[in-house]
């Protein structure tokens, strides 16, 4: 089963300054299942590598994808309209779209584990397909 990737777990993972970074090099080492990102988080991604680390740390993650190593999701119009009703039902919570996003996306996709260390943003949602998401490393 793929595994969703929110930016907080691969900008841990790049930027060695991160309190996280030991923890997510490792889960990066270890994971065996297909990564993806999503369009959205993979926008979110660059600004943030560019602003802590540089250009460099976004070209490293270019490459990835290139490899074939991170697979990109693009949304479907079905997502945003499913990221329209989960940030309703958050909306007490100041709900980013990029979060909601991901978590239609998981529904859609029928992933049930997202990598991030920035977890409170996607556990305010509840998926339909799942319970809960398995907030990893």
């Amino acid at each position: 089963m793929a595994i969703l990737l929110d930016s907080s777990a691969v900008l841990a993972a790049a930027d060695r300054s991160d309190l996280n970074h030991r923890a997510a090099v490792a889960w990066f080492e270890r994971v065996n299942e297909p990564l993806m990102i999503g369009a959205l988080t993979l926008g979110e991604l660059d600004l943030l590598l560019q602003r802590e680390l540089g250009l460099r740390a976004t070209f490293a993650l270019l490459k990835s994808i290139g490899s074939g190593a991170v697979k990109v999701v693009a949304p479907t119009t079905g997502d945003l309209a499913r990221a329209m009703e989960l940030m309703r039902e958050t909306i007490e919570y100041r709900p980013r779209l990029t979060d909601a996003v991901l978590v239609a996306t998981a529904e859609r996709l029928g992933v049930t584990r997202v990598a991030a260390f920035d977890r409170p943003p996607i556990a305010i949602f509840r998926p339909r397909h799942v319970r809960a998401l398995d907030l990893e490393p």
